[in-house]
């Protein structure tokens, strides 16, 4: 039976490692960590604080796509992160998913790749999504207000981050069959025995070896981000060179091979029929099935 996650030693972990004081919280039950966290910034909780699930009854992914979870099998979390404007948030989401590539390589997970913008891979296979949101910090509402004021002119961002680690295989059927774009799913477990690791750190371990590889990303965010962009580039592009669909709010369908990112994180793609190439900050994208 896989242990609950224990607030105290995750917030120890994180002391130990990432030198901050942060509130954890661990729901049992809730509706997504990224609702509740949404909440939190908005009646003013200091910030930051992060909050796992052990089960979530909407968890939510892009798009207000779903994530099924069986309980106490997987980590759901959100950090939410206090953020001076202007900061260069258009590099965070591959960053933090640099941030849990990095984590699998650390447990000697190989094949592991990042698809734009935030779906992290291993062996082709989804294994872990981020959704971002962000709420103004604002004074004369309900709460703190020194805190507040000291707060103006700063943005709270809620990290979001889906980890594969025990999916029920009725669950792993359940999300495939839901529709064509779904890519297949892997978690944890499945990969330790493919890669014939051996057995995989304790879900807890792995929780806080998470959340503080993004702390750290959020401490030297400046900094980190650029180097987080080079090393997308230069490892973890699942899409580059691939012939991919895009799905965007305005143009519906669109189709081309991936050329990989911008300075600034856009998708680079040159377009099917006419050559041109064109960046996105935006898409559904789905690498098609004859791209390898």
């Amino acid at each position: 039976m896989v242990e609950a996650l224990r607030a105290a030693e995750i917030q120890a972990a994180v002391a130990e490692k990432n030198k901050i004081a942060l509130d954890v919280t661990v729901h049992q039950s809730i509706d997504s960590t990224n609702s509740w966290s949404m909440q939190q910034a908005r009646l003013a909780r200091p910030l930051p604080f992060a909050c796992f699930a052990e089960q979530q009854s909407q968890g939510r992914g892009r798009r207000a796509k779903q994530w099924l979870m069986k309980p106490q099998a997987n980590i759901a979390m959100s950090l939410c992160w206090l953020f001076s404007l202007p900061a260069s948030l258009q590099l965070l989401p591959l960053s933090v998913a640099v941030a849990i590539a990095e984590t699998l390589q650390a447990m000697a997970l190989d094949q592991v790749q990042i698809k734009w913008p935030n779906d992290v891979y291993v062996q082709g296979r989804k294994i872990a999504g981020i959704l971002i949101e962000t709420q103004p910090v604002k004074s004369g509402e309900k709460g703190d207000k020194p805190y507040q004021d000291a707060c103006q002119g700063q943005l709270a961002v809620v990290i979001g981050v889906g980890l594969n680690f025990d999916m029920d295989d009725a669950l792993l059927s359940q999300q495939v069959a839901e529709g064509d774009n779904i890519p297949l799913i892997t978690d944890i477990h499945r990969q330790f025995e493919a890669q014939m690791i051996g057995s995989p750190p304790a879900r807890e371990a792995i929780a806080a070896e998470l959340l503080s590889r993004i702390i750290g990303l959020c401490q030297n965010f400046e900094q980190q981000s650029t180097f987080s962009l080079e090393r997308f580039r230069s490892r973890y592009d699942y899409c580059m060179n691939k012939s991919i669909d895009l799905i965007t709010d305005d143009e519906g369908c669109l189709s081309g091979c991936a050329q990989g990112v911008s300075d600034e994180a856009e998708l680079i793609v040159c377009m099917d029929g006419s050559n041109e190439v064109r960046r996105f900050n935006s898409a559904e994208v789905s690498v098609r099935a004859n791209a390898g």
